[in-house]
């Protein structure tokens, strides 16, 4: 099983996401799904306030990808910035970005924010879909996307 972890500033809808792909809240044993392939793919659920920077980097360690939410809603945030750097220090290779909350806003702007952001990094081009875990538009967009990710990783230790 291959696990993945969550990035992003608080609030922008990362448990949401978990929730939503898993049917578990964030932190419960067996956050994990099934992706369209029959692969299964684990979460860890990261916190994304700034006091938690320190649990969000040991939830990302031994994490070969990365889940990373930026809100449509209020784009890119300073939060996400530090998670993205933190993931880069921990040599963060793969990943999929969320635009999240797209049934409140046009996810156009937050995407642009969140590729010239990623330029220059590791996570450069990692593959984008706008969601909304409120209406389930975009999930299974998602879970696509998750799929094609976890085929691509690294067998898992």
């Amino acid at each position: 099983m291959q696990v993945v972890t969550t990035a992003g500033h608080g609030g922008h809808g990362k448990s949401a996401l978990v929730r939503a792909l898993t049917g578990k809240e964030a932190g419960e044993p067996g956050a994990w799904t099934e992706l369209p392939s029959g692969l299964r793919l684990a979460f860890v659920d990261a916190p994304g306030d700034e006091r938690s920077v320190p649990a969000m980097l040991a939830g990302a360690a031994p994490a070969p990808a990365v889940l990373l939410a930026v809100a449509a809603d209020e784009g890119w945030m300073a939060q996400t910035g530090e998670h993205l750097e933190s993931l880069g220090a921990l040599g963060a290779r793969f990943g999929v970005l969320a635009v999240t909350k797209a049934d409140a806003a046009d996810p156009k702007l937050a995407l642009r924010q969140a590729r010239d952001r990623l330029a220059g990094t590791a996570l450069r081009g990692m593959e984008a879909v706008a969601v909304s875990s409120a209406t389930g538009t975009g999930m299974d967009d998602l879970a696509a996307a998750l799929d094609r990710l976890a085929a691509r990783l690294p067998v898992p230790d």
